[in-house]
């Protein structure tokens, strides 16, 4: 085993990312053995896209010293020769009390006196997906970080195929559209937006239009409250998610970032409805120029039907001029540099790893 992937299992934004990461670190290393690792939500989002996974058997919300525990095991059991974690943090310290060198992936930074900060103090380098100068860098981190830039796939569908992806889907060219993408952890119980946002829209000043929500685990419960609701459409899951995100006119999540960035690089306005329930999410997105930011706390249903109106027909502003391209490439090229020096101090990679059985290129709706 060459290679431990260890993905945040909190939702489907780790995930996804780390299976584009990982097709194109092998485009590049394709005799590399490599195995995920997750839990929860990611689990089953590897599993679905037909990749195997070791599952941690741990909550989306996992315990520290459970996920490192449970991490340790897996390393033991494995024996690779370099762990990646993609912001599991436990990971890295179960591999350095292993003797496994560990690779980090993040998008951010805490106050460095943080247990899961200093964690990183064991990683043998840090690769940042983000621009230098928007977190403090730690101390200890001094000449260990490198910074990749966003890191964002390569999509299927871009803003000049709009009518393309309405026509694939039987939306009308005079259908406003928007797209509520919630995200897998963020559920109605626990940051609920539904009561807010469903009379906003009916507010909208749009002769014709369509609310669609993807739903996930929660399709059920939503579906039964919106039947009979005119111009809504539950969905459980859609993909490439980019097809429904350029046919729509805007995006509104609940302050998932990698949702915010994703519609921001394909040039779509977008609205997040944060219950501040995650810090580095609210850092992160107000700063994304094609997103406005908004705390559900206060706000009402007027309000935000005034605010979709004004975001409405932004569509193709910012057309993949704020994020830049390529990404997703930029990353996989010093992940599987730095793959290769580490490997290449304990052993030769002289086996070619099985092929996921369905990639993000051919997976379908």
């Amino acid at each position: 085993m060459d290679l431990l992937f260890f993905s945040r299992g909190r939702g489907r934004g780790h995930a996804i990312p780390d299976m584009a990461i990982m097709e194109a670190v092998r485009a590049i290393h394709d005799k590399l053995v490599y195995q995920f690792v997750s839990y929860g939500t990611g689990a089953s989002t590897l599993s679905e896209f037909g990749y195997a996974v070791v599952d941690l058997q741990l909550p989306d919300e996992n315990p520290f010293f459970e996920t490192l525990i449970a991490s340790f095991k897996v390393i033991s059991r494995l024996s690779p020769n370099v762990v990646v974690s993609h912001e599991e943090f436990g990971a890295v310290l179960a591999a350095k009390i292993h003797g496994t060198p560990a690779i980090f992936l993040t998008d951010w930074f805490a106050n460095e006196n943080h247990i899961a900060m200093q964690a990183l103090a064991y990683a043998e380098v840090v690769i940042f997906l983000g621009e230098r100068g928007v977190f403090d860098e730690p101390a200890f981190l001094k000449d260990k970080v490198i910074y990749a830039g966003p890191c964002i796939r390569d999509f299927k569908y871009h803003i000049g195929d709009r009518e393309r992806a309405r026509r694939e889907m039987g939306i009308g060219g005079d259908i406003t559209v928007v797209s509520v993408l919630p995200g897998g952890w963020a559920t109605e119980q626990r940051a609920p937006i539904f009561d807010l946002l469903a009379p906003a829209f009916h507010r909208l000043e749009k002769a014709r239009k369509l609310l669609c929500w993807v739903a996930g685990d929660e399709f059920d419960t939503l579906a039964d409250r919106t039947k009979g609701v005119p111009d809504i459409l539950v969905l459980k899951k859609h993909w490439p998610i980019e097809q429904l995100m350029v046919a729509s006119d805007l995006v509104v999540t609940k302050g998932n970032r990698v949702t915010i960035m994703e519609a921001s690089a394909l040039g779509l306005p977008s609205i997040s409805l944060s219950h501040g329930l995650n810090p580095v999410e609210d850092f992160i997105v107000p700063r994304i120029k094609s997103n406005l930011a908004l705390r559900v706390k206060g706000l009402s249903s007027e309000f935000l039907a005034k605010c979709m109106n004004d975001m409405i027909g932004s569509c193709g502003r910012s057309a993949e001029r704020e994020l830049g391209v390529p990404r997703i490439a930029s990353v996989a090229e010093i992940l599987a540099r730095r793959i290769k020096d580490l490997t290449d101090d304990q052993t030769a990679i002289s086996f070619t790893g099985p092929a996921p059985r369905e990639t993000l290129a051919t997976a379908q709706t």
